[in-house]
């Protein structure tokens, strides 16, 4: 699923007032070219230091201080895959994070900057892993989309639930056509 669609479906469907936590990676690259966010929601993310990992303990954070808000996590799989236990915290602690995880099977971010300076990919490829059945398996919800039809109504199922879900989309690597 090509990215600008995800963040086109984000777009429309988050709350006027959401609070949406930003990881580090080829995922704030999508979100910064492709997502129109509304002077009402607010973003954080790990700018100065570029943090991976940073989306979802911000979305905890950010449930923590805004329990009445819809919080959002927006991550690659590299950084999500830095911080999984955390899951299990926002689901002990009953935080109703969405964490939508882009799924393309590597370090994205990582992989253009090796080729921008003339390097083949090195140690980019990731492990195939379905984050939807961690959730699941964890106590929370998880949803896989391999479709760009299932997208819309992924994120519907999501944002209407009361507990923590992951939304694990397969993405597609290439940066561009």
């Amino acid at each position: 699923i090509r990215p600008p669609y995800i963040m086109k479906v984000l777009t429309d469907r988050l709350a006027d007032n959401a609070i949406i936590s930003l990881d580090v990676g080829e995922n704030c690259w999508w979100f910064g070219r492709n997502f129109q966010m509304k002077k009402t929601q607010k973003m954080v993310m790990s700018g100065l230091l570029g943090s991976m990992g940073f989306g979802l303990p911000g979305a905890m954070a950010a449930a923590l201080a805004y329990p009445d808000r819809q919080i959002v996590c927006i991550t690659g799989d590299g950084g999500f895959t830095m911080v999984m236990p955390d899951f299990l915290t926002a689901l002990k602690y009953n935080l109703p994070v969405k964490v939508f995880v882009m799924n393309n099977k590597s370090l994205g971010m990582i992989k253009q900057e090796q080729k921008v300076e003339g390097y083949e990919s090195w140690q980019t490829d990731l492990y195939d892993y379905s984050f939807a059945d961690y959730a699941e398996h964890s106590g929370g919800l998880g949803i896989k989309v391999t479709e760009p039809s299932d997208m819309v109504g992924a994120v519907e199922k999501a944002l209407a639930s009361k507990k923590a879900v992951i939304v694990d989309i397969d993405t597609d690597p290439r940066r561009f056509p």
